[in-house]
This record gives structure tokens, sequence and C-alpha cells, in this order.
């Protein structure tokens, strides 16, 4: 067996999108609570990181009750507005059709000149129009909802370049 097959076999991707959700989640349930302090995570399949001054007991409590309202049913959390999902679908239509809006101006400096302002245009439209499309491939694609497979064994803090980032960790149930 191919390590590419073991992988699919521990079915990773399934394992980061279930994280994924439970750090949205986490972060919804830390705002809830009065947190106003700028956060930020990244998922994988053990786990989730939190960029960002937090207490980390604060932040076991926040894992400990997004996981429990997730497997209660409430879907929802697992979308967050600050997602780099959103992020990247604004950026990847903005950038497309604002790409669009030049070409043909190659070789042409006047021309380029005359149509950054329809590029402009183009970009800004793109990045509207992407808006819904963020919160809903995150609901269909980057996250899943059910954690039950799921429990949140820890949080760690480490301190990276004197920013706090803290660990936590899950695993899989059996």
């Amino acid at each position: 067996m191919s390590a590419f097959d073991e992988l699919l076999k521990q079915n990773l991707p399934s394992r980061v999108r279930s994280n994924h959700a439970l750090e949205h989640a986490t972060l919804h349930v830390l705002q809830e609570k009065g947190n106003t302090v700028r956060l930020g995570g990244i998922s994988d399949a053990g786990g989730f990181w939190i960029y960002g001054n937090v207490d980390t007991e604060t932040l076991l409590l926040a894992a400990q009750e997004a996981h429990g309202r997730l497997a209660g049913g409430e879907s929802h959390l697992a979308v967050h507005p600050n997602c780099g999902t959103n992020i990247a679908v604004g950026a990847l239509a903005a950038g497309s059709l604002s790409w669009m809006g030049m070409l043909g101006t190659r070789g042409r400096p006047g021309r380029r000149l005359l149509r950054i302002p329809v590029a402009v245009l183009l970009g800004l439209v793109g990045y509207q129009v992407a808006k819904p499309l963020g919160p809903k491939l995150q609901e269909q694609v980057t996250t899943d909802a059910d954690v039950s497979h799921l429990e949140v064994l820890e949080v760690v803090r480490h301190d990276v370049m004197g920013t706090p980032v803290h660990r936590v960790t899950t695993r899989m149930l059996s």
C-alpha cells in the first residue's frame, strides 16, 4: 500500500474539515463570551492552532463547549465570517475578473492605462459577487459540522517570537 493510500485510509480530509469546523465554533464561543482580542487559526488532521492572546483554560473550555454545541446540532457555528476561505474566494474572483479586463492590452501601454479603471471596477464587482460564495464553500467543502467522531484532548500554549500560539489537539473516537 502506498503512502497516499495510507493517508486516504485514515480519512485525513474529513478530519481536517471537522477540526476546521471546531476551530470556527471555538472562535464563535470565545466571541460570545466577550473575547475582543484578534485571533486567528489554522486546522489540520490532529486539531488546530489558535494565534493570539487568549487564556489557555478559557480556550480549552471554549473548545469543549464548541464541540458540544456542534454535536448538538448548531452547525451554523462551523462557518466563520473571517475564514481564509472567504478571503481566497473573493481574491480569486476579483483577480480573475481584473485579469480578464486587461486582456488584449499586451504591448499597448496607452490601451493598458485606459483599461485600468475597467479592470479595477471588474475586480470590485468580482469581490462583491463572491462574498456569498465563501460561506457556502465553507459549509459545503472546507468544514464538516459533524464532530461526533472527535474528542478535544488538550490545549497547550506556545510562545512564537513573543506571540501566544495554542495547539488544540483532537483525536478520533473509536
